[in-house]
């Protein structure tokens, strides 16, 4: 019997090992901030905030991140590195704080959102209808202090931390400008050309955010900086964070809640245009195309809304086509995986996280 780990067991290992470092590592810092608060309430919102962010997830991006810094780093100290991963993982708290917000979502990762959580919480003696989004958008901004206080604090040294602070930055602002492509094409009144918006937002808010950025922290966090190499980096990342993104609008619209962590029609209700809806807007005969649109612009949808929206994606053919798209980004990205200079045994982690997303 052959008992030599696979890559995905390798990747699977390894997350294992290091989720928990991440979420003690926000955990510790939480409750010391907890403790030190001014105010009873300011350590109750705390003590909300640790629990949103430490809530069980797959904690893709830093773990992304700390593959890179371990298999480019050749055996340096590793704390650091898992205290910077942790903040990779609250700055995603944070910007999922203001995604559920914008989406109206009242679920995430098995708990209420955050906005909800605080409504429930703060709403009993206001009159303030929005006190829960209120306050909880103010949490995300006390979210990003406490990650530039952990960075500002790591012992990286100097020149590689302002390295590092640079791809920070553009990270986040890259991911906020897909986020506003983002609600710009969602909820629309009328659709006449999607164009490739959707593949645009994908790029943006998703292959940037969810691998390339990562990993490019990871690679400048280790102390490299060869150009040759980032761009090799950008050219593997961003097939697989598209793909990434084809996985999430399938399981969007055909997935469980028990999978995704939200509801599996939230996609449809809120009217994205995905890669699977703009393929199927182009691949449906133009009456109904026409029946499509003016089903899935409604403001207010119903379940058997849903349900024939779900229908017409399916007979168009588009899921089958994005399930195929999604093949080829995966292959492209594997193809490129042997030509990073990642050490073997990270590389061979590296190969188990691609297997997992080209898993639908």
């Amino acid at each position: 019997m052959n008992t030599t780990p696979t890559p995905r067991d390798r990747f699977k290992a390894f997350s294992k090992e290091y989720i928990p470092m991440i979420d003690s590592s926000i955990h510790g810092f939480l409750e010391v901030k907890k403790k030190d608060a001014r105010l009873p309430v300011i350590s109750d919102m705390y003590g909300l905030l640790e629990e949103y962010c430490c809530r069980e997830g797959k904690r893709v991006r830093p773990l992304i991140m700390l593959i890179s810094c371990f298999g480019y780093q050749r055996g340096k100290r590793r704390e650091d590195a898992v205290k910077i991963a942790s903040v990779i993982e609250m700055m995603h708290s944070f910007l999922l704080i203001q995604d559920d917000i914008i989406d109206r979502s009242e679920l995430r990762r098995g708990g209420q959102s955050l906005h909800m959580a605080c409504a429930g919480r703060y709403g009993g003696n206001s009159h303030n209808r929005n006190i829960g989004n209120d306050i909880a958008l103010i949490l995300a901004d006390v979210l990003f202090a406490a990650a530039v206080e952990i960075l500002a604090g790591s012992n990286v040294p100097p020149r590689v931390k302002d390295r590092f602070l640079r791809i920070f930055s553009s990270t986040y602002e890259v991911t906020a400008w897909g986020q506003i492509l983002d609600i710009l094409h969602s909820r629309s009144k009328k659709i006449d050309d999607p164009g490739d918006a959707s593949i645009t937002v994908a790029t943006m808010k998703t292959a940037y955010y969810t691998v390339y950025y990562p990993m490019l922290m990871g690679y400048v966090l280790a102390g490299r900086n060869a150009d040759q190499e980032k761009e090799l980096i950008r050219d593997f990342s961003l097939p697989l964070g598209l793909a990434f993104q084809i996985r999430d609008d399938i399981l969007g619209v055909f997935g469980s809640k028990e999978a995704t962590g939200k509801p599996s029609n939230s996609d449809i209700m809120e009217g994205k245009v995905t890669m699977l809806i703009n393929s199927t807007i182009e691949k449906l005969k133009p009456r109904e195309r026409k029946k499509f649109m003016a089903i899935f612009t409604k403001n207010k949808k119903t379940g058997r809304d849903v349900d024939a929206i779900r229908h017409m994606i399916d007979a168009s053919g588009s899921r089958e086509a994005v399930v195929e798209r999604h093949w080829e980004l995966v292959e492209q990205s594997r193809s490129l995986l042997s030509r990073l200079q990642l050490s073997e045994e990270y590389r061979e982690i590296m190969t188990g996280l691609v297997e997992l997303v080209a898993k639908i």
